[in-house]
């Protein structure tokens, strides 16, 4: 048997020629509806862009802050401060009021000064103080400069003995006698200048005190026990040198304790040389508050009137202010 091939005949110009105009139409008509042409894989479109982030501010040092005022102002500024970051030398330079207030036992000293430079770290200018304690009413004005280290001051100071009267003159006194005296109640004027220094050496520094002393007011005949100085002087002359040393400890070393040695002598008097001896403490709750004590003892002296004649000139609490 004969086997038919039939052959499929290829399409021709004119059947491609249909397809060809059938895509055209397509696409004109998908163009006048405004349709873009299909893409085999459209990208999504970018999210849209939000505000750049913000750094934060980088804190503050609470050693470039200004100084406190009377009162705290924020959470940070409490009363009691123990880091001890802040300081009176923040601010520049500028003229200013400040006020220390000294209350203890038994005393109290308020002080004002007026001056240029930073208060309680580097100042000129001039200061007054009333003062009141269990055995005198005083006054005192006069100049003060503070530098690192070293505090001078210049002026007169005026007291009035609240127990104790002028002394007929003797070559010793003894307790009995400086109480028991009849006459006026003492009053004199002392003009002296007195040096503070403070050298940091090691752990701690060295302290010193010098100070010369000029008692007006004082009849002729008789001696007066200066109740500041804790000495019974033949004016007018006295003068007194301290040294010692006090050891830092705490964080930043705000806190000391220390021993100091003090001589004082009144030339007028005969073998009138006065040793006196003791620790000083100092703790720092902040750069306005302080707790300070003194306990110096006489161990030599032309007197026996007791611990009348050392100086514990401060046994209690110490607050500070100045303008900003």
């Amino acid at each position: 048997m004969t086997r038919l091939s039939v052959r499929r005949p290829f399409p021709g110009p004119s059947r491609l020629g249909g397809v060809a105009t059938l895509v055209a139409m397509l696409a004109v008509v998908g163009r006048a509806r405004g349709e873009p042409p299909a893409a085999a894989s459209d990208p999504l479109p970018p999210p849209p862009a939000g505000p750049a982030p913000t750094a934060p501010t980088p804190a503050t040092p609470d050693t470039e802050q200004p100084p406190l005022g009377v009162l705290p102002t924020t959470a940070e500024d409490k009363l009691m401060d123990p880091r001890m970051a802040r300081s009176w030398g923040a601010l520049p330079a500028r003229t200013f009021v400040s006020t220390t207030v000294d209350l203890g036992f038994v005393y109290f000293r308020p002080r004002v000064a007026l001056g240029y430079g930073k208060p309680f770290t580097s100042w000129f200018g001039v200061e007054a103080n009333p003062i009141a304690t269990s055995g005198e009413l005083a006054a005192y004005a006069g100049l003060r400069l503070e530098l690192p280290y070293f505090d001078f001051r210049l002026g007169p100071r005026f007291f009035y003995a609240l127990s104790h009267t002028y002394l007929n003159r003797e070559p010793s006194y003894t307790r009995l006698e400086l109480e028991t005296s009849n006459g006026p109640q003492a009053t004199a004027v002392t003009y002296e200048a007195e040096v503070d220094l403070s050298i940091p050496v090691g752990p701690g520094s060295i302290i010193g005190r010098g100070s010369l002393s000029y008692v007006t007011g004082v009849p002729n005949g008789q001696d007066v026990f200066e109740e500041t100085l804790h000495v019974i002087v033949q004016p007018p002359w006295v003068w007194r040198g301290r040294l010692g040393y006090a050891f830092r400890f705490g964080t930043y070393g705000q806190h000391s304790i220390g021993l100091i040695a003090e001589v004082l002598d009144v030339p007028m008097r005969d073998d009138s040389l006065t040793l006196r001896a003791g620790p000083l403490i100092r703790f720092v709750l902040s750069r306005r508050v302080e707790l300070r004590g003194s306990f110096v003892v006489p161990i030599v002296s032309p007197d026996t009137i007791g611990l009348v004649g050392g100086d514990f000139a401060e046994l209690g609490v110490r607050y500070r202010w100045a303008s900003e």
